[in-house]
């Protein structure tokens, strides 16, 4: 948009909506605040502040979806035994390289992926892949992380293979008692996963997840969708990181607990420049 001088108005790639505008202004200001500062140091900074928080909620059901060797539900057994650690990885070669290795973690490790069908679904699993603008050219193993049941758009072998799936609400089912952590990396399938659980993660506390602003796949919500639905749940962004120039992290809290004074400041701290640490203060209220 031009203003009558000719020149490009402010305003001419501004949201639609004033929630929509929220959400790219905090995604705006934390980015130009974790660009100061090397890229690993503000990722380990939000991962480190979201497991101390996770920590101190001491959740009675944690979720991974796109799970992978399950890390993060093996962390959350180990530093809080009495929850139900659920892990869903959906690529079967994946899947069985971990499996036996959870056999005592206590950790739920399943082979489905989340979706909005009950049954079986076509999982695609990127073999190569032709980036034309950079001109390179590269292949995966078939145990690579970017299995999807959506499509990448620069992969040009893709191995599909049938896969069992479930709606995340139909798995599941949380009450008022129960406090829900959510770690969840679905590579451009954010849309039917979220959809699929909606009640479940309206009962979440904190949730973790791998957001894109520009689309790498066919049908893919970009973090805008992604914060909307939140918001539709009553959850709030309030950390981010810097993976790639499109792709980040982002971390959202119930609206109880994004309000206390001491998240400002744990979000604070994970940009400063030096000698900063996430500090813990007073013990989070679980989810109402």
């Amino acid at each position: 948009m031009l203003d009558r001088s000719g020149r490009r108005s402010l305003l001419s790639n501004a949201p639609a909506d004033a929630r929509a505008a929220g959400y790219r202004y905090f995604a705006n200001l934390l980015a130009l605040r974790a660009r100061k500062l090397p890229r690993d140091v503000v990722g380990e900074r939000v991962e480190s502040t979201f497991r101390d928080l996770c920590r101190e909620l001491e959740p009675t059901v944690s979720l991974e979806i796109g799970a992978h060797e399950a890390r993060f539900s093996r962390w959350i057994k180990a530093d809080v035994p009495t929850a139900r650690a659920i892990a869903f990885e959906a690529n079967p070669h994946v899947h069985e390289k971990y499996a036996e290795s959870h056999a005592d973690s206590g950790v739920e490790y399943l082979h489905l992926a989340i979706s909005q069908t009950d049954g079986p679904v076509e999982l695609g699993i990127p073999r190569e892949f032709h980036n034309e603008a950079k001109g390179r050219r590269y292949k995966k193993p078939r145990t690579n992380r970017m299995a999807s049941i959506a499509s990448h758009v620069l992969a040009e072998e893709v191995e599909t293979v049938t896969v069992p799936s479930t709606p995340l609400d139909s798995f599941l089912e949380v009450s008022d008692d129960d406090v829900v952590v959510a770690w969840i990396d679905v590579e451009g399938a954010s849309g039917p996963v979220l959809s699929s659980g909606a009640k479940v993660l309206s009962r979440a506390s904190l949730v973790y997840i791998e957001v894109e602003s520009e689309p790498l796949w066919d049908g893919q919500w970009l973090d805008d969708d992604v914060a909307r639905f939140f918001g539709d749940c009553g959850l709030v962004p309030v950390l981010r990181d810097n993976q790639r120039p499109h792709q980040y992290n982002v971390v959202f809290a119930s609206a109880e607990l994004a309000a206390q004074p001491r998240m400002a400041r744990l979000c604070n701290a994970i940009y400063r420049r030096a000698g900063a640490s996430a500090q813990t203060a007073r013990k989070p209220g679980k989810r109402s």
